[in-house]
C-alpha cells in the first residue's frame, strides 16, 4: 500500500513500484512493464490540472479519444455516464452519513463489446475520520500518462459530492489492478521518479490496511484481528437489527493471498466446507455452465433479488444480456495478457435499492510465475464495497477463490494468485465475542487436562 499526502508523490511511488517490480509482458501497442496490484492513497487530494470533462470519452468498439469529425453522440466520458448519480450520492450521505452503500459503476455489462471499456470501473464514497473519501476501482493504468488525468477525475467527483452534501473532502484511494508503463517509456518514468524509491506501508493505518499472507485461512485471521482492534463507529441499520446498531471497522482493506490453494478454511471458520462450494458453485459462479456461454436467466434462491453469478452471466433486467465471466474466458484464451477480463455485478440501479450487493466487481489478470521456470499464474481481483469480515469475509474469499481456480485451469495458467478488498470492512458488535474467541482461544490448563486424563 502507498500513502502519501501529495498526488505527484502517489504518483512517483507508483511509478517505482512498476519499474522496480514489473514483469515484461506484451500488449496491442508494445511491450509492458506490469507490476502486481497496488492499493494508493492520497491523503490531502490537489488537482494536476487537467480538461477532465473532454479527456477520456467511452466508446461502443471505436475509439476512446474523440476526434473533430467524430459526432458527440457516438461518445460519452465518465461525467455523462455517472449522470446524476453524484447528486443521489450526496444526498443519501446527508442523510444517512454512516451508509456504505454510495458506490457507482462506470462499467457495464456491454463495455465488452467495446474496443477501449473504461479503465475506471468502480466508485465508492464512505464517510470516516469526519470526512467523506472516495476509492476507485482501476482496472488497468498506463501510470506514466495517465494517472494525472485519472486522479482529477476522481478528485472532481469527490469534490462534487462533498459540495453538495456539505461534508468536507478526505482522502483518495485508487485500488489499480494493473499498473504498468511501456517499455519505451521507462527512461521518461525513471526521469519522473528522481530520487523517489518504492515506498510501501504494510498492516493498519487510518487511511487503509494491507495485509499479506499465505493461505486464505491466515489471511482471514489475520483480516478478523486488525478489525477487531480498529475504529468503533455506528451503522445506518439502526436498531432495526439488533447487535447492528455498532461495528469495528477499518476503510480500504487489501488482502494479498499468495498460495490460495492452500489451508482454504480456518478450523474456527463460521461455515462448513460444503456450505462453501455449494455458495460457490450456485451463488457466485453458476458452475453447470462454466464452460459454455449461458443464455437463459439464471436459478435465483427463494427471496433472492439477485445473486453475483445472475449479475455476472445473465441479468434479465439488463438491455445487453452479456455473459461477462464466459466472456473473460475466451478472451484470456485468445490472449492472455488481456488487461479488459473485468466482471461488473453492481447496476446504476442498485444505488436506489434497499440491498445492493457487496461484491462490486471482479478482474482476471496474467500474474506472476513463482520462479522464473514455472507457468505464469492468474490474478483474481474482487472489489467489495462493504464486507462483514467475520461473517462473511471468509466463505466469501474461499468462493471467490474457486472461481479464480476454475478460469485459470480453464484458460491454462499453471495456477493462480488471489487479491480481496473491501471499502469498509467491519465485525459487528454481536459478533466481537465469537470473534475473540478466534482470536483468543482459552488455552487448557495443566490440571484440567490431567483430570479429563483420568477419566478417560
Amino acid at each position: 500500500m502507498i500513502v502519501e499526502a501529495k498526488a505527484d508523490a502517489a504518483m512517483q511511488r507508483l511509478l517505482a513500484k512498476v519499474v522496480e517490480e514489473g514483469n515484461p509482458m506484451i500488449s496491442r501497442y508494445g511491450m509492458t512493464l506490469r507490476s502486481p496490484p497496488a492499493l494508493l492513497v492520497v491523503k490531502n487530494p490537489e488537482y494536476f490540472d487537467s480538461d477532465i470533462e473532454s479527456f477520456w470519452y467511452i466508446d461502443r468498439g471505436r475509439a476512446c479519444t474523440r476526434s473533430s469529425k467524430d459526432k458527440k453522440e457516438d461518445f460519452e466520458n465518465y461525467l455523462e455516464r455517472a449522470g446524476n448519480l453524484l447528486e443521489a450520492i450526496a444526498s443519501k450521505l446527508k442523510s444517512s452519513p454512516f451508509t456504505r452503500r454510495m458506490s457507482l459503476p462506470l462499467w457495464y455489462p456491454e463495455d465488452h463489446f467495446s474496443a477501449y471499456p473504461p479503465a475506471i470501473t468502480e466508485v465508492s464514497f464512505l464517510h470516516f475520520n469526519d470526512r467523506v473519501n472516495l476509492t476507485a476501482y482501476i482496472r488497468s493504468l498506463n501510470v506514466a500518462d495517465y494517472f494525472t488525468h485519472d486522479f482529477d477525475l476522481l478528485n472532481y467527483m469527490l469534490e462534487k459530492v462533498c459540495s453538495l452534501s456539505g461534508f468536507d473532502a478526505g482522502s483518495i484511494g485508487m485500488l489499480v489492478a494493473c499498473p504498468h508503463v511501456y517499455e519505451r517509456d521507462v527512461e521518461r518514468a525513471e526521469k519522473e521518479i528522481g530520487h523517489s524509491k518504492l515506498k510501501e506501508v504494510f498492516g493498519s493505518t487510518e487511511e487503509g490496511t494491507h495485509i499479506v499472507e499465505n493461505s486464505i485461512s491466515s489471511a482471514w485471521h489475520s483480516a478478523v484481528e486488525a478489525v477487531y482492534h480498529g475504529m468503533e463507529k455506528k451503522t445506518e441499520w439502526g436498531k432495526l437489527f439488533e447487535g447492528q446498531e455498532k461495528c469495528r471497522f477499518l476503510p480500504r482493506l487489501f488482502v494479498e493471498v499468495k498460495n490460495p490453494e492452500e489451508n482454504q478454511i480456518h478450523d474456527k471458520a463460521p461455515f462448513s466446507k460444503e456450505y462453501g462450494i455449494s455458495y460457490a458453485h450456485s451463488y457466485v459462479i453458476h458452475a453447470e455452465c462454466i464452460d459454455r456461454p449461458v443464455s437463459t436467466p439464471v436459478k435465483k434462491g427463494e427471496g433472492e433479488v439477485y445473486t453475483y453469478a445472475e449479475r455476472a452471466r445473465y441479468c434479465e433486467a439488463d438491455s445487453v444480456k452479456v455473459d461477462q465471466l464466459y466472456t473473460c474466458i475466451e478472451k484470456l484464451r485468445k490472449n492472455r495478457f488481456s488487461r479488459d477480463c473485468y466482471v461488473t455485478v453492481s447496476r446504476p440501479w442498485d444505488l436506489f435499492c434497499d440491498d445492493p450487493p457487496c461484491l462490486r466487481g471482479y478482474q482476471f489478470l496474467a500474474g506472476r510465475k513463482r520462479r522464473e521456470s514455472a507457468g505464469r499464474r492468474l490474478a483474481g481481483i474482487f472489489y467489495m464495497r462493504s464486507n462483514d469480515v467475520f461473517g462473511a469475509m471468509h466463505a466469501n474469499m474461499f468462493a471467490f477463490a474457486t472461481l479464480t481456480s476454475y478460469v485459470s485451469e480453464l484458460t491454462g495458467f499453471s495456477g493462480y494468485e488471489y487479491y480481496h478488498f473491501a471499502n469498509d470492512a467491519h465485525i459487528y458488535e454481536e459478533s466481537l465475542k465469537a470473534a475473540e474467541d478466534v482470536l483468543f482461544p482459552e488455552t487448557p490448563k495443566l490440571l484440567d487436562s490431567l483430570l479429563e486424563s483420568e477419566k478417560d
